[in-house]
């Protein structure tokens, strides 16, 4: 992930990332989130591999 981009930036990309197309409501998207980051807590490596693939989706559509 950009070493430049902060925490909140970082987990915009992803939710961004795995919620393409998504219209629900700001309330359903702060579940996304919450969901997104215990998951990130408890696998670290993964989390790391799914912030690289999806900054390279936010990069390629920019």
């Amino acid at each position: 992930m950009a070493e430049d981009q902060n925490p909140e930036e970082q987990i915009k990309v992803v939710v961004d990332c795995v919620l393409v197309n998504y219209r629900g409501g700001p309330e359903s998207r702060d579940r996304v989130v919450h969901a997104i980051l215990e998951w990130a807590e408890e696998h670290p490596d993964e989390w790391e591999q799914l912030q690289v693939r999806c900054q390279q989706r936010y990069e390629a559509l920019v």
